[in-house]
């Protein structure tokens, strides 16, 4: 058994692509490790049944109760698989963090809210563990967004005693966090990471998405379009902000965009990405002097080479520091699962508090 210091976290992680089910196992003691990481297919039914939802925007009480259940017995299943390929003793694990499946976000309003798919009491019965969740909702409660949730947690691993680094996750969508070396952090979203171009190889060409940016780099970037979704009202907020496919969504993307060749069309997405990650890192360009890439989006390698064109700084993968790029997330519910378990407040803008729910396994 681990020790008090020692615990294992499951953390799981799947995010606004809604392509997989991130789940890891973690150990916090005086450092956060990663002991295991794999992916999961969601079943290509639901797939298309969560696409659906994302991409309508609508959805009745009947269908969102039954879709909450299954999203929650495809977590179960995902970890539980997890638990066996990794030969994990159940009583060695203190808690599952739950991520569930964003289906809407709305962090601002009279009446902010995020809804993230997938019952708790679901995967508890399941993998017979506590499940930690609801994270993203107690966070806007507290005034943050609810979005990005991974600041503090790329603080405790990223940041450096000597020099400010920004960490720039690129999902669905992509976020970054600025760590003022070892103690100030803040995080927001950047905007679109692969949403826009996944949702478009979905839709249009019947491919999950653009392998490496193979067929991006063979077009021509559409400048009316690319200055047309760059004029939208998110790029021009300041400081913390949040979003996701409620915005950037088929909708978003112009209907003269889309009258071109999809070489054309992907190497303006693509543009659009790499020019809202770049922004963020030019506001603080003068005070860095790296920064990290983690998430899926970074394995698009014409994509991260489009970011790097329009900055002078080096862009690093989270590897070269010791973690999977596409851990990193999941890694993050799992401790977050364990600052809950503890009763460890975490920071909210300039408030703290106590995120995530706990939904015990009942014999």
């Amino acid at each position: 058994m681990p020790s008090s210091l020692n615990k294992i976290y499951i953390g799981t992680m799947s995010g606004t692509s809604y392509d997989s089910i991130d789940v890891c196992s973690i150990s916090v003691g005086r450092k956060i490790k990663l002991l295991n990481f794999s992916s999961f297919n969601y079943p290509p039914k639901l797939k298309k049944e969560i696409a659906s939802v994302i991409e309508k925007q609508a959805l009745g009480l009947k269908g969102y109760g039954e879709l909450n259940i299954k999203i929650g017995k495809a977590f179960g299943r995902a970890i539980n698989a997890f638990i066996k390929k990794n030969n994990i003793d159940k009583a060695d694990i203190s808690a599952i963090g739950l991520s569930g499946q964003t289906l809407w976000h709305k962090p601002s309003g009279k009446y902010p809210y995020s809804i993230q798919a997938g019952e708790p009491s679901i995967v508890a019965q399941q993998c017979e563990i506590k499940v930690v969740h609801d994270f993203r909702n107690d966070h806007i409660k507290l005034g943050g967004e609810g979005a990005p949730l991974v600041p503090e947690f790329h603080q405790r691993i990223f940041a450096s005693s000597k020099q400010a680094r920004l960490v720039i996750n690129i999902g669905g969508i992509a976020n970054y966090s600025y760590l003022q070396q070892e103690k100030a952090f803040f995080g927001a979203d950047s905007g679109p990471g692969n949403a826009l171009i996944d949702m478009y190889c979905q839709k249009y060409l019947s491919r999950n998405f653009d392998r490496n940016g193979l067929i991006a780099r063979k077009g021509t970037i559409h400048k009316p379009s690319l200055d047309q979704m760059l004029a939208h009202p998110f790029f021009k907020k300041k400081g913390s902000k949040s979003t996701g496919k409620e915005i950037f969504n088929l909708q978003f993307i112009p209907r003269s965009l889309l009258k071109h060749c999809p070489e054309n069309i992907l190497a303006t997405l693509t543009e659009l990405t790499a020019i809202s990650i770049a922004r963020e890192i030019k506001t603080k360009e003068s005070e860095l002097q790296e920064v990290i890439l983690c998430g899926g989006g970074i394995k698009n390698t014409f994509l991260v080479n489009r970011i790097s064109a329009q900055t002078a700084l080096p862009l690093y993968s989270s590897e070269l520091f010791g973690y999977d790029p596409q851990a990193i997330e999941a890694m993050a519910f799992g401790w977050l699962a364990r600052q809950r378990v503890e009763n460890h407040p975490l920071m909210v803008n300039k408030t703290s508090g106590i995120l995530g729910k706990i939904t015990k396994f009942k014999l």
